[in-house]
């Protein structure tokens, strides 16, 4: 008999880093046999690990999507140098043309629909700049404009609806959600979509609120499944920031200088919040797997470049060792979880 635990796995952010949680992924389904729809209850991701989460919805092994980054980054982040002068560096436009992004999204996620996805639930978060229509909020007259934005399986297939829910209207197709949930502010321009019913939405990257998704999710598995007795949170990092800020530049800079620091700051902090918490709720049952990318790739071999984007052939070999490093020096307790997902899952349809 299965133990009644409802697993949950998270992803977080981090652009071209997220080759890091793909390979500890690849890792547990190679060594349990299943793939992760089949092993958790419910996967979410943001960003990056947004894109991975669609993937896993959409049937795809953890070692292809972590084959696709390490294959294909570098299309992804391509920016010519007369992109580099038409844009004053990135200054006055995005980074980069979305365009390679959404055609591989649409190569790799086809038309499916989020309502179509088999095994377990998910659960994506990104940023709506615009709506098609207005939110009532909590207080007076409130009237949302913009808001925080969770695409879920299971309410686009119509279940554990709250009231004034629409499944059509809350059912988007995988490759947008992905683009959305990854639309990083300065790197590229928001993802404009469509749902179900026709109703467009302009959405920016999740991470801007919730770059390590285990807070949402953990909250909407005690929603989901209110007999569940126990919760088990496997979380997977991108790698820690270590570059620091120096006091003596920071002190004057203003809006220029700050836009893609502060864009780190707030990606990392609310990532490490988020970790504090779910551990302080869940203890021993929080796994997080991260690891440190140190600061200097110039002096250091062993380091990496933290940037979303640097999808150089270089940096990625060092993002690959650093997936290795974190696989080989967390052995024990990546074997606990190992040990715990290759037990019967226990389906909460049978309580």
């Amino acid at each position: 008999m299965a133990d009644e635990i409802i697993r949950i796995l998270t992803m977080d952010g981090g652009g071209i880093r997220g080759i890091i949680p793909a390979r500890i992924l690849q890792h547990i389904e190679e060594s349990t046999g299943k793939p992760a729809s089949a092993l958790f209850h419910l996967i979410a991701g943001t960003s990056t690990g947004g894109i991975l989460g669609c993937g896993l919805a959409k049937g795809k092994p953890a070692r292809e999507i972590a084959d696709l980054y390490a294959r294909r980054g570098g299309e992804i982040f391509h920016r010519s140098l007369w992109d580099k002068v038409t844009t004053i560096d990135g200054l006055s436009n995005p980074d980069y043309d979305p365009t390679p992004l959404q055609t591989i999204l649409g190569e790799e996620l086809g038309d499916t629909w989020l309502s179509e996805a088999q095994g377990a639930e998910l659960l994506v978060p990104s940023y709506a700049i615009q709506l098609p229509f207005q939110i009532p909020g909590d207080g007076l007259g409130l009237l949302v404009p913009r808001t925080p934005y969770f695409f879920k399986t299971w309410k686009a297939k119509g279940t554990a609806l709250d009231p004034g829910d629409n499944p059509p209207v809350l059912d988007f197709k995988l490759k947008d959600i992905a683009r959305a949930t990854s639309a990083a502010p300065t790197y590229f321009p928001p993802a404009l979509i469509q749902n179900r019913a026709g109703q467009s939405f302009g959405m920016i990257d999740g991470g801007v609120f919730a770059n390590n998704p285990a807070m949402c999710a953990l909250v909407s598995a005690y929603k989901l499944f209110p007999q569940a007795r126990n919760f088990m949170l496997v979380s997977l990092g991108t790698g820690s920031l270590q570059r620091p800020i120096p006091y003596a530049e920071a002190k004057n800079w203003g809006l220029v200088h700050w836009a893609r620091p502060i864009l780190n700051v707030l990606f990392d902090g609310n990532a490490d919040t988020t970790c504090y918490e779910v551990d302080q709720i869940l203890g021993p049952m929080h796994y997080r797997f991260d690891i440190s990318l140190r600061e200097s790739p110039k002096q250091d071999p062993n380091a990496v470049n933290e940037d979303f984007d640097d999808a150089s052939p270089d940096n990625i070999t060092r993002i690959e060792r650093k997936a290795d490093t974190l696989i080989n020096g967390m052995a024990v307790k990546l074997q606990s979880v190992i040990n715990e997902l290759k037990k019967p899952k226990w389906n909460p349809a049978n309580a």
